[in-house]
């Protein structure tokens, strides 16, 4: 590992110069100040839109933790989603919607707790937090023996762990109401909060990717043989990455529960998988802001073609409604971006560093990604004799 980290040291010195920090203050100040429009002047439905891009920022963004950086492709994030929506929904309905009439499998203190005396924003906060904690804590229970996978089979894992969640939502009725699903949940996601954990969101993955952790995770998506060889350890790199990942998504979904008032299985299952999943394809794998951008792009896009759906008129010609068309639309632009594109729009940079001209901490100085291969730790290893401790 240490091979690994002297490796990369000069990388990363250089690209943490005061350029690239004057840029990170300009992306926040930038976001605040979309956050402040959205709140003061948008619309409804237009300032939904803000907050869903937001969130959808935080789930990419949790993802490509995942998937970016140690290589593991988990189809089961949409379970952590939907734990942190029931969660916080649980804690935030009012006693009366949580009476033993409607939801007789609810303990008492839970039916009975009541947040509506906070401040909006205090309670909300507090739902996040429970929720992203027991979305974190299931994704220590479930990761521990699924992070020791690899390729497929870990995909496929997830993807079954994707379908527990759904199917306890379905049928624990006493609890989750079934396919009915949870309302009365207070809407008290504001553009504010969204945009905040979206930017926590950020930081926490590019702290992380920067970190001794983020670089042996890297290490071993490249090459696990060469980088256990080295010492590190595969499993607890890779399960701290799908713990932060699973809170981060837990609390997107307290988020959304609070910004839509309602809460159903039918909006945590494949559909939504898939979608999130092309926003971290599309945007780049190893790149956080990639996987912002993708998010962005694939919340916005089905908005924008909306109008064209409900029919359109090219001079003489009528169209009528073009149900489903957004969706060819999306697919197609998708297929185009992987054939031309297949390291995704950023690929493994980020969004300022790509207009720096300058490469993330993974990159060599050509700008390609530095394989870990055991021939490149025999070599670290015998220029730094001392590393090894």
């Amino acid at each position: 590992m240490a091979a690994v980290v002297a490796r990369q040291r000069p990388v990363r010195a250089r690209g943490h110069d005061r350029r690239q920090i004057v840029l990170a203050i300009v992306v926040l100040v930038l976001g605040a100040l979309g956050a402040w429009y959205a709140d003061a002047n948008l619309n409804g439905y237009r300032q939904q839109l803000f907050i869903l891009c937001a969130i959808y920022a935080v789930v990419a963004v949790a993802l490509a933790l995942t998937s970016g950086f140690t290589g593991v492709f988990s189809l089961g994030q949409i379970g952590f989603l939907a734990i942190g929506a029931y969660v916080s929904a649980l804690l935030s309905m009012p006693p009366a919607g949580k009476q033993p009439m409607l939801l007789p499998g609810l303990p008492e203190w839970l039916a009975t707790f009541d947040s509506s005396g906070w401040h909006p924003q205090a309670a909300l906060l507090f739902a996040s937090l429970v929720g992203g904690l027991a979305a974190a804590l299931i994704g220590a229970l479930v990761g521990a023996p699924l992070m020791r996978l690899s390729g497929n089979y870990v995909a496929v894992a997830t993807m079954g762990f994707l379908i527990i969640v759904h199917s306890v939502a379905v049928n624990w009725d006493d609890v989750t109401r079934g396919a009915r699903g949870l309302s009365q949940i207070p809407t008290s996601t504001n553009p504010w909060a969204a945009y905040v954990w979206a930017a926590i969101a950020v930081y926490v993955a590019l702290r992380l990717r920067n970190s001794p952790y983020g670089r042996a995770m890297i290490a071993s998506r490249e090459n696990i043989i060469a980088s256990r060889s080295v010492g590190v350890n595969v499993l607890r790199t890779r399960l701290l990455a799908f713990v932060v990942s699973a809170f981060l998504t837990g609390v997107a979904g307290s988020l959304l529960a609070h910004q839509i008032g309602t809460v159903a299985p039918s909006g945590f299952y494949f559909a939504t998988t898939f979608t999130v999943v092309i926003m971290v394809v599309l945007g780049g794998m190893g790149s956080i802001s990639g996987a912002v951008v993708g998010a962005i792009i694939m919340t916005l896009t089905p908005e924008l073609l909306r109008p064209i759906e409900d029919g359109v008129s090219l001079g003489p010609l009528e169209f009528g409604a073009l149900y489903g068309l957004s969706n060819i639309i999306i697919a197609i632009g998708f297929i185009l971006v992987m054939i031309f594109r297949p390291q995704g729009l950023l690929g493994d940079r980020e969004l300022g560093l790509a207009l720096l001209g300058r490469r993330t901490p993974q990159q060599d100085a050509s700008g390609e990604d530095i394989a870990i291969t055991p021939e490149l730790v025999s070599a670290a290893d015998a220029a730094n004799p001392d590393s090894r401790g």
